[in-house]
């Protein structure tokens, strides 16, 4: 853990969120967030059986800050309720790639939009010349319009690179045109 040591704590405040940088101290309420089907509906292949992948996972995106300057939030409440994890992570695309996953209870009421616009504008700031994308998938409308809503366009639709239900396409939505690199990459991983 020396490396939350050497990257200085960015927390963000919105108008009704608190996104502080994901530490292990998270790890059971992430588990509990990623472990519920209601939150993999779209994918459930997605779905953390085992609190070790929610362990590998926060541990990555720890790292990725380290490395990159951003990374992931825990998205609370201004009162501290735990609602989700969102923001954006650097991709081997080289791309910054937006998401977030909230609690069900927290569903409909704008925190997606609030905290995905927060990760684009905090994107903007660390590394400008980076894109900000998105990656969804065709049965997932409402994650579609967050990305819209946070200054995405949709740049790609076509087969999906996971196991998706049948009829169900991959899409890329990016902020700005994207290098041939990128999009093949993104393309890769839809």
């Amino acid at each position: 853990m020396v490396h939350q040591l050497l990257t200085p704590q960015q927390e963000i405040r919105t108008g009704r969120l608190v996104l502080a940088p994901l530490t292990p101290a998270d790890i059971d309420v992430v588990h509990a967030l990623f472990s519920d089907a209601r939150t993999w509906t779209h994918l459930p292949s997605g779905r953390h059986a085992h609190r070790s992948s929610t362990v590998d996972m926060v541990q990555r995106k720890i790292g990725g800050r380290a490395r990159h300057g951003l990374g992931s939030w825990a998205v609370r409440t201004t009162d501290g309720a735990f609602v989700g994890v969102g923001g954006v992570d650097m991709t081997a695309g080289h791309v910054w790639n937006l998401g977030y996953r909230l609690v069900p209870e927290a569903w409909g009421n704008g925190y997606a939009v609030e905290l995905a616009r927060a990760a684009v504008d905090e994107a903007a700031r660390v590394a400008p010349d980076v894109p900000v994308t998105g990656r969804v998938l065709t049965n997932n409308p409402s994650s579609a319009a967050v990305l819209r809503r946070s200054g995405l366009d949709l740049v790609w639709q076509g087969p999906a690179s996971v196991t998706a239900p049948a009829g169900v396409e991959g899409q890329v939505w990016a902020d700005r045109p994207l290098a041939p690199a990128q999009r093949s990459w993104l393309v890769a991983n839809a």
